[in-house]
């Protein structure tokens, strides 16, 4: 049985709280969804927030054999309508074909990954056995539904008939805690910019007796934060896990088990449940498991395609193993940076920043640790700092601080022209 299926034993089980305190069964959800939906046909896209309407929604169009795109409602309605010209409606689709997401997060981005019941369905299988879910779990929503991290979390909690705290609010709010405290949550999920936020708001020091497990994906969390949260861990009896993955393995493919977590300071762990890792000769990380993606979509006709991955993800990121077999990234073999939970291509926010600026001395370089430097010889375009910051912000959903602008005498380039990024 999928996860998504109506499950007579959870049909009287609380699945949600909302953010005003509503209780919704499972069976509920379940009859809401088929209501909400009964019109649907094709592939849908889903405008979700974390709500019950929009969870009610998803777990329908699953049951009903609809593909869904999942999208933020925030998402600024060109990007909305480009995606719904592209592959919306009743055209031919795989009959495996369960979820298009962005590779990018919330951005909108054209370039979907196709994912599969069965992709689904094995890594909700490989969480709930690493993470030793039960269905007395109340994990609260921290990160966004349409966000593969926080999509899984829903995943995994529905799998076992657990209770989830619904919230749209941020951390700064004090709602936020006052729902964490009063419907006793037991996890939180976060990126690494969810736990300098934690560090911010002093959440090792509050009183939350009934918080056991913290989760960490999405990028590269500090050795400082990590040593602090799996020592405070330790010591106050609860579990931290770091874990490693990508949307186009569906969610995770390492997790880091707590009991390691202070020793395998910087690791991606070893292999979830389900999966295997080895390392090509040129070091990258190569993945294998039933969650890997089906492939992409670029245009509708993709969405008919079968499984051109065969269980094998070629991660673009390069690492290494130790003697216990826990991996680390050593480096990324192509241009993309991780930041809050976001993989983001520098070349693609390059030509939207020399488009934007009408100007080719834009170049952009970063890590996951320092963010993005937008590098510039253009004395005009370093001035409007302002415009390129909100441009950041709409665009990408990244703050200021993870940006740099920075003005350069003339931009470095080798004796053809080509940009020498090793300069920079």
């Amino acid at each position: 049985m999928y996860f998504f299926e109506r499950n007579p034993e959870y049909r009287n089980r609380i699945i949600c709280i909302d953010d005003v305190g509503r209780e919704y069964t499972y069976q509920q959800i379940w009859d809401m969804g088929d209501e909400l939906t009964e019109d649907a046909r094709g592939v849908t896209l889903l405008e979700c927030s974390n709500d019950a309407e929009s969870l009610a929604k998803y777990l329908a169009l699953l049951r009903r054999g609809c593909p869904v795109i999942l999208i933020s409602r925030s998402l600024d309605d060109e990007a909305k309508a480009a995606l719904r010209s592209t592959y919306a409606g009743n055209c031919k689709t795989n009959p495996e074909l369960g979820l298009l997401l962005s590779t990018s997060g919330s951005t909108g981005d054209r370039k979907l990954v196709r994912l599969s019941y069965s992709n689904l369905q094995a890594n909700c299988d490989s969480i709930v056995e690493y993470l030793g879910l039960t269905q007395d779990e109340r994990p609260v929503t921290t990160l966004p539904m349409e966000y593969t991290y926080g999509l899984s979390v829903i995943h995994s909690h529905v799998a076992v008939g657990a209770t989830i705290i619904l919230t749209n609010r941020t951390l700064f709010q004090s709602e936020f805690w006052d729902m964490v405290s009063r419907y006793e949550a037991t996890s939180m999920a976060g990126v690494p910019y969810t736990y300098e936020m934690f560090e911010r708001l002093r959440l090792r020091e509050m009183d939350l007796p009934h918080l056991k497990t913290l989760t960490q994906a999405g990028g590269h969390l500090s050795e400082e934060l990590q040593k602090k949260y799996a020592q405070w861990a330790e010591e106050t009896g609860r579990q931290f896990f770091v874990m490693y993955g990508q949307t186009e393995a569906t969610a995770r493919m390492s997790y880091i088990p707590p009991d390691k977590c202070a020793e395998k300071i910087g690791s991606i762990g070893i292999p979830i449940p389900g999966g295997s890792m080895t390392i090509a000769d040129d070091g990258e990380l190569i993945y294998f498991g039933a969650n890997v993606s089906m492939g992409y979509a670029v245009k509708q006709e993709d969405l008919a395609l079968g499984d051109e991955n065969g269980g094998c993800l070629k991660t673009g990121d390069m690492a290494r193993m130790d003697a216990d077999g826990y991996f680390y990234i050593t480096g990324r073999k192509k241009r993309f940076v991780k930041l809050q939970g976001k993989r983001i291509s520098l070349d693609q926010v390059q030509e939207i920043l020399q488009e934007a600026f009408d100007c080719d001395e834009i170049i952009c370089t970063g890590n996951d640790d320092d963010g993005i430097k937008v590098n510039t010889s253009s004395r005009n375009v370093a001035e409007r700092e302002d415009e390129i910051l909100r441009l950041f912000m709409d665009k990408w959903q990244v703050r200021g601080r993870l940006v740099t602008i920075r003005y350069l005498d003339e931009i470095p380039r080798n004796s053809s022209g080509k940009v020498m990024y090793s300069k920079l």
